[in-house]
């Protein structure tokens, strides 16, 4: 058994189990090329209280219990890490989020090691709190969480005290634009959203009247982890917001909707608002009602996607329409494009 060889020859029992050699208390590892070989604490049993945030990884619980949020998988978790050591280096974010924990295979801690020899090695230099970093065999994880998603990495993170809009603006470039959702309330077009502003760059991300937590689980896996290179905060006041970008910040506005006079997107950034404005935010609506008749008339403009006429498959009423995260992407580029055109003008 297990236990047998163990007793007879751990450090041959640990290095054919995991793969790599460890001690039987400290569980130092004996590899030189893991972080872990002073701080990983193995898990031997799933019902271990210090891993009790891990177990289900449920989000209501996570979000409402323990303001807590969880990343799944190596890449993901890289560019987790990767942005909390670029907040060390200076490079400013919006808003702050840190790391609580870390649940890895032995291949998962090995694939993050550079990341996290360089991140939690200067917490220890600065007498940071340590971050306990657990580490488990893929079937114990997939248990563990219930699902086998995960890919052999979950982090869990803090969860912000508190997103502004003020907040985000001052960390974003004078030139960067902005999306805006009211009422995107999917997870996957949320963390698609995400996923084309980090594509992009130079925006960022407001979400407004009940778009769906962007910390959520499935919108950080979506997302490719884009939430966390994409400066973004949550709007209590949209409309208050929408004038405060207009008055105080040079925002030209752009409700992205089908309706009777709005300008197709291949033509809306020549309008002279939107073309002479030092920058410019795009409105995405909910996916049934789209943007609100209160919010369009704040903007400076209404732009629609043009699209073919019905087949004779459709409905002659039953207009095309597109996902609103692949809406995003198109203004996404054509924003691309204007803040360049505003930094070249604005210089």
């Amino acid at each position: 058994t297990d236990r047998t060889a163990q007793s007879v020859d751990y450090k041959s029992w640990c290095e054919s189990k995991y793969g790599l050699s460890r001690t039987p208390q400290s569980l130092a590892w004996a590899s030189e090329t893991l972080i872990m070989r002073a701080d990983a604490i193995c898990i031997a049993d799933e019902t271990d209280p210090r891993i009790i945030s891990f177990r289900g990884v449920r989000d209501a619980d996570l979000r409402g219990r323990d303001e807590l949020f969880c990343v799944e998988s190596p890449r993901v978790v890289r560019r987790f890490l990767y942005a909390l050591l670029a907040h060390k280096r200076a490079a400013p974010t919006a808003p702050r989020v840190a790391l609580h924990s870390l649940l890895l295979t032995p291949a998962a801690a090995e694939s993050l090691d550079d990341v996290l020899r360089e991140l939690l090695g200067e917490d220890s230099k600065n007498a940071q709190p340590k971050i306990p970093i657990y580490i488990a065999d893929e079937s114990s994880l997939t248990r563990l969480a219930g699902y086998k998603m995960h890919k052999g990495a979950l982090a869990l993170g803090f969860r912000p005290q508190e997103t502004t809009t003020e907040s985000m603006l001052a960390v974003v470039a004078k030139s960067d634009n902005l999306l805006i959702t009211s009422g995107v309330v999917l997870t996957d077009n949320i963390g698609a959203i995400f996923r084309a502003a980090g594509s992009f760059g130079g925006v960022g991300v407001l979400l407004a009247g009940g778009s769906s937590d962007p910390l959520h689980r499935k919108v950080i896996r979506v997302s490719s982890g884009r939430v966390f290179t994409v400066p973004w905060a949550e709007s209590n006041d949209i409309l208050g917001d929408l004038a405060r970008l207009r008055s105080d910040h040079g925002f030209a506005l752009i409700a992205a909707e089908d309706t009777t006079d709005a300008v197709p997107i291949d033509e809306v950034f020549q309008l002279p608002a939107i073309k002479n404005a030092r920058r410019i935010a795009v409105i995405l609506g909910s996916e049934g009602a789209g943007v609100s008749a209160e919010i369009r008339a704040m903007c400076d403009a209404t732009s629609v996607i043009p699209m073919t006429n019905p087949n004779a498959l459709m409905e002659s009423s039953d207009r095309p329409s597109l996902n609103v995260s692949v809406a995003s992407a198109l203004f996404l580029h054509r924003l691309s494009s204007a803040r360049s055109h505003a930094s070249a003008t604005h210089s």
